[in-house]
């Protein structure tokens, strides 16, 4: 007896949706679709107890002093030199700290291996500058105690020193709403 017709497709049918759940039983294991992203867990951690310290190098070779940070809000910028997405958002974190002097400051954590990348860098875009830090996180320790994932990734931190928002990717940081945003966290209006 020969298969024609429907018989020969509802035989290949059979076949692929056994594939096909073969394939989603696979990657169902491989990737936990139920199981919450690490990521989400610093959010909250952060959220409710407050950011880790900057623990890194000052480009002067002195440790950073976290502490010290007088702005009632603090943007945690991780970025390299390489990083494309981040040397087009750098003009703008420039800006919005002219716009809110003071008020907004940014520590930009570099994540480059080489220490001239990073050098050159922060000289093209002459950091740093007052209310803008750059640190090298040369062992990557603080991009862990952070639990980043990609760059540019930023952290919104308010005047308790607690997460206000993660923000992943770029970003215009100078647009008019962005400057209210920042004014309306720093006054205490958020």
């Amino acid at each position: 007896m020969k298969a024609t017709g429907w018989g020969l497709w509802g035989s290949a049918l059979a076949v692929f949706l056994v594939v096909l759940a073969g394939l989603w039983w696979i990657m169902k294991e491989k990737y936990d679709v139920d199981k919450t992203p690490e990521s989400y867990s610093f959010v909250a951690k952060f959220e409710k107890e407050g950011v880790p310290p900057i623990e890194a190098l000052q480009l002067d070779g002195k440790q950073y002093d976290f502490s010290a940070m007088k702005a009632p809000v603090v943007i945690v910028n991780f970025w390299a030199s390489w990083c494309n997405p981040c040397v087009e958002e750098f003009p703008s974190m420039l800006k919005l700290v002219e716009a809110l002097p003071g008020k907004v400051a940014i520590i930009a954590v570099s994540m480059d291996d080489d220490e001239k990348d990073l050098r050159t860098f922060a000289k093209l875009f002459a950091v740093p500058r007052l209310g803008f830090d750059v640190v090298w996180d040369k062992e990557k320790k603080m991009m862990t105690a952070y639990g980043v994932g990609k760059l540019p990734e930023s952290f919104i931190v308010g005047p308790d020193r607690k997460l206000v928002r993660k923000v992943l990717g770029i970003e215009n940081w100078a647009s008019e709403s962005a400057v209210a945003y920042f004014d309306s966290i720093a006054t205490g209006k958020h």
